[in-house]
């Protein structure tokens, strides 16, 4: 099951190099959806692509910690709020700081 090969059934791209597709893939006779988040940037004369694959159902707690981020990096969130509500999200969140 390799994204690479297929084209998006589904491609929004934004500003600053943002982008989002949404690939179909079947096996076994099951048709699977996965979403390739992209940044894409120009470093000298080369572009420089950052890529990330999810799963459908991981869209919204991608979307969940990235709002959280934003808010702490606009001051909404203060440090050591980690706002999870997950024992070992919490336990991970912790080891970071």
């Amino acid at each position: 099951m390799s994204n690479s090969q297929n084209k998006p059934v589904y491609r929004k791209v934004l500003r600053g190099g943002i982008s989002a597709a949404v690939f179909e893939n079947t096996h076994e006779g099951r048709t699977y959806r996965s979403v390739n988040v992209q940044r894409s940037y120009r470093k000298g004369n080369d572009w420089v692509r950052m890529s990330i694959y999810l799963d459908h159902e991981h869209i919204p707690f991608m979307q969940e910690a990235l709002d959280a981020v934003w808010k702490f990096l606009n001051n909404e969130i203060s440090y050591g709020e980690t706002g999870t509500t997950d024992e070992a999200a919490t336990e991970e969140t912790q080891q970071v700081a």
